[in-house]
Order: C-alpha cells, then structure tokens, then sequence
C-alpha cells in the first residue's frame, strides 16, 4: 500500500516538533543574543544552555543542572576529540531527548539542527542524549 503525504502535512509536523522545541528546549529567561553564543563558543569551544535558573551555588546539582551542552569538534576542555561526522554538536539531557525521541522518533532531528541555528546562529550536524 502506498501513502501519499502532502505538504500540508509536512508543514504540520514540522510546525508541531518546531512549538515542542520552543516548549520544551527554550533556555531559562530566553534566548541570548546570537553574538554572545558566538563570543562564548569562540572563547571556550563549548556552549551551556540551562533550562533553569542558576542558584546561589551556580549549576551544582543534578537537580539545578538541566542544559543543553553544544561543543566544537575541536574543544579544548575534552580530553579527547569528538568523534569525525558527530561535530559539532549539542547533547541534551536524557529525560528530554528521550521524550522527543518518543513523541517524534528520529523526524525531530534535522528540525532541531536548523531550530538551533535559528536561535543561535550556530550550525551543528549532530544531535546526542548527554550521558
């Protein structure tokens, strides 16, 4: 059996994954200005994106520490590079990637990257579940 699928369709889903992402993966207090990632990622190779607010002992706990974690492939603050084609890229936490990877399986992906540069202006090729 064939299905067709239309456009309209198309655009409904990715309008639906597109006001999840904003939902769910927008960082506390909003998005910064593209320049400032940009300043941040050139500086240390890596990028924190928390979801919450920061207390009065920073983002100490497993509990407070919920962000996204964008790295270059070359970042300094690894012990170890990236592996080739999985660069640059941003790691979510597991609880949320797993709750997108069950609403929308792998459709979410190429979505999230242009979602990401979007807000960002930061390009990556990969998307991961933080360890």
């Amino acid at each position: 059996m064939k299905y067709v699928v239309t456009q309209k369709q198309i655009d409904g889903l990715r309008e639906t994954i597109t006001n999840y992402l904003d939902s769910n993966l927008t960082p506390f207090g909003g998005w910064e200005s593209r320049q400032s990632y940009k300043k941040e990622r050139e500086s240390t190779g890596e990028i924190f994106i928390h979801f919450v607010e920061e207390n009065d002992f920073g983002y100490n706990d497993a509990e407070t520490d919920d962000h996204m974690w964008y790295s270059d492939c070359d970042n300094p603050n690894l012990g170890e590079p990236l592996p080739k084609g999985q660069c640059p890229l941003v790691a979510l936490p597991s609880s949320k990637y797993e709750a997108i990877e069950a609403f929308f399986g792998d459709i979410w992906k190429p979505i999230f990257l242009e979602w990401f540069k979007q807000h960002t202006g930061i390009k990556i090729k990969h998307v991961d579940v933080q360890d």
